[in-house]
């Protein structure tokens, strides 16, 4: 169960979600469950990034396999954050809410500009 802090952060980031896309004019009703699920992933990277800190931001620890052997391994902590990143980063993309989301979502017109109309160039250069 969430606390009122990271259930004020899910709301947050749900709601800035939804401006962006608006502003994107790439958002519908329907998208209301990924983007639910997407501010759910991000409050979750933020507990473990709260957590990794926490811990000193081990990357790896030593480990011991069955044969003996000692070899070095991502922590589970890590992995778990690695792997909500790219997640994170695949659900942004779906929503247009990066780069290459957006002109995927749009194609080659995206974020092109109409050229200035004759009256605007004449207005721009006595204005």
């Amino acid at each position: 169960m969430l606390n009122v802090v990271h259930e004020n952060k899910f709301d947050e980031i749900f709601l800035q979600t939804v401006r962006d896309m608006q502003q994107l004019n790439t958002y519908k009703d329907e998208f209301s469950p990924v983007i639910v699920r997407y501010a759910e992933m991000r409050v979750q990277l933020e507990l473990l990034m709260e957590r990794w800190y926490q811990t000193g931001c081990l990357i790896t620890e030593e480990y011991t396999n069955k044969a003996g052997a000692t070899n070095n391994r991502k922590t589970a902590l890590y992995q778990s954050i690695e792997g909500l990143r790219k997640e994170i980063f695949d659900m942004e993309n779906a929503l247009g809410l990066t780069p290459s989301g957006l002109k995927r979502l749009y194609g080659d017109g995206v974020q092109k500009q109409a050229a200035p109309s004759k009256l605007e160039e004449a207005l721009n250069r006595f204005g």
